[in-house]
This record gives C-alpha cells, sequence and structure tokens, in this order.
C-alpha cells in the first residue's frame, strides 16, 4: 500500500518535472508515466514502513498526512535517479530525519503506536528461613 498517489504528487510538484522524472527514456513524452510513478511511490512506502515498523503498526492505516507528504519527498527523490538538485536532496535528508525521530518516538503522529509490554511480579517475602 502506497501512503501517497499520484494525485498527491501532482499537488506538490510541477506537472512539467513529474513528466521529466517518469519518462526520462522518453524525452518527448507529453504525460505523466503512471508505471514509473506507481513504482517511486511504492518503493517510498517501503521505506516509510522500514523505518517505522519497530516503532508502531505497518503499513499506517489511513495514513496521517505527514507521511503522505514524506511519501511524495522521498518518491520525487528516488525518481530523480543519481541526478537530484540541492533542494531535492535537502528534501530527502529533511524527511530521513523525520522518520528517524517518528521511529525513536521523539515525534507523535498518532497512529497506533506499539506498546512494550511491562512484566511485574509481588515482591518476594522473606521470614526467617521460610520463604511465604
Amino acid at each position: 500500500m502506497a501512503y501517497a498517489t499520484a494525485t498527491d504528487m501532482e499537488a506538490r510538484f510541477t506537472t512539467t518535472e513529474l513528466i521529466d522524472l517518469t519518462n526520462q527514456n522518453d524525452p518527448t513524452a507529453q504525460t505523466i508515466n503512471t508505471t514509473s510513478m506507481s513504482v517511486a511511490l511504492d518503493d517510498a512506502s517501503a521505506i516509510i514502513d522500514a523505518n517505522l515498523a519497530s516503532r508502531m503498526n505497518t503499513p499506517v492505516s489511513p495514513p496521517p498526512s505527514v507521511l503522505v507528504s514524506v511519501c511524495c519527498d522521498l518518491a520525487r527523490y528516488r525518481l530523480y535517479a543519481g541526478r537530484s538538485t540541492e533542494e531535492v536532496e535537502k528534501r530527502y535528508d529533511n524527511t530521513i530525519k523525520l522518520l528517524k525521530n517518528i521511529a525513536a518516538g521523539d515525534i507523535d503522529i498518532g497512529s497506533q503506536s506499539r506498546s512494550k509490554a511491562v512484566f511485574s511480579a509481588p515482591d518476594t517475602v522473606f521470614v526467617g528461613k521460610d520463604f511465604l
């Protein structure tokens, strides 16, 4: 399950950029390659799940808006395939830091966190040489 859709990407980035990024082997393309877009969004979602799985149940459903935004930034970075700009790199670095902070519990995204089991037992009472 992808945390973001092609529509989410189009709301955040220009159509021209997305056409260019999703059609790197066809510079004459006039439309967004939905297959390339879906692969990038799925890959980005897998990165999110890998980072958050130790802290919460994944996939997070419904995804909070912060994860939609993170997914779009990660997918965009992946679509740039090694030719990204400084701005794209910075957004990628910030999203990875954000995911690490969420996974560490420093930032709460309001989803179902995995609770840690706590075990307790009654105190042992000693009376002389005998145990009670």
